[in-house]
Order: C-alpha cells, then structure tokens, then sequence
C-alpha cells in the first residue's frame, strides 16, 4: 500500500485526471482518409471514447456514497475522454474521413449495449483500469504508426492521459 499515490479518503477535486504536458493543436498536415480510418475505432467502437464516456457517467450515477472520492473521480474522468472523444472526431474530419458513431468493422454502430454495466466495484475498477491500459497501448502504437507528425503527438499525448487513468484505478482497487 506505500505506493499508492492517489487516495480513496483524498478531496476528489485535488486528484489530477489529465497529464501535466500540453495537449498539442488538434491539426493535420493534410487529409488521409487511411489514418481516419484508423482512429475510427476509437472514436466509437466497443473499445472507445464514447463507450468510455458512458461507461464513467453510468459508474458515476450508481456506485455508493460509501465511495464518494471514486464515484468523483470517475465523473471528472468521464469529461476528459468526452474532450478525447471530441479531439479523435476532429481529427477523423480533418483527416477526410467521416465521423460517424461506427466501427470500421462490419459498419457496426455505437450502441448502449457496448457499456459494461458492473456495479460491483472491484469488478469495474478493474475493468476500468484494464480499458485505460489498451487505450494507452493503442495510442502509443498509433502514434507510431500515423508518420503525419500533428496526429502523431497528439495520440502520443493522450495515451499520457490514459496511463495516469490506469495508475488511479489501480491505487483505487488497492484501497478497498
């Protein structure tokens, strides 16, 4: 428990939800409607932004006052990856592709049933954590992938964000 950094019994509004570095220009050098295509799923697939954003809210409206600091935190954390939500669909548009709430597989829409629904928290915490750590993955990759330098650094810092996520539902879960 000596590594933990971020308390359960802290004030939820002095716990940081977004990294200290920038965010750098939502910009492209120009459009490529490949790379738009690669952010597709995550802007709204299963594993995405969106399903991100109404996994927290959902969380936040149901887990117990006993928990307050948690329930907080992770609505604070619902408007950090609604802004990364915001940030992937201009760089999908700017990019020349299509902003659409889909999947690029199968043209599968974004629906509610993509939410995981736990109200167990050790069970959520869990899954939360786990979700942050591939969407960190998945943008450091992309950010490898994608050679238009104003993308690049763009998912290079968010993936900065999502590995701070994944230290707070980590110290979370050690806590109860």
């Amino acid at each position: 428990m000596n590594n933990i950094k971020y308390s359960i019994c802290s004030n939820p509004d002095c716990i940081p939800v977004i990294h200290s570095n920038w965010y750098p220009p939502i910009a492209v050098q120009e459009k490529n409607p490949q790379y738009a295509q690669l952010l597709m799923p995550d802007l709204a697939s299963a594993a995405s932004e969106m399903t991100t954003v109404h996994t927290y809210l959902y969380q936040s409206w149901t887990i117990e006052n006993d928990y307050e600091t948690i329930r907080c935190v992770i609505k604070r954390l619902a408007a950090v990856e609604q802004h990364h939500y915001a940030i992937i669909g201009q760089l999908i548009a700017l990019l020349g592709g299509e902003p659409e709430c889909r999947s690029t597989m199968n043209n599968s829409y974004w629906c509610g049933n993509m939410i995981n629904y736990s109200c167990d928290l050790r069970t959520l915490l869990s899954n939360n954590a786990k979700s942050e750590c591939f969407a960190a993955q998945a943008y450091a990759e992309q950010s490898q992938e994608i050679k238009d330098p104003c993308v690049s650094k763009m998912l290079a810092r968010l993936s900065l964000d999502e590995e701070l996520h994944v230290q707070i539902f980590n110290d979370f879960l050690q806590q109860i």
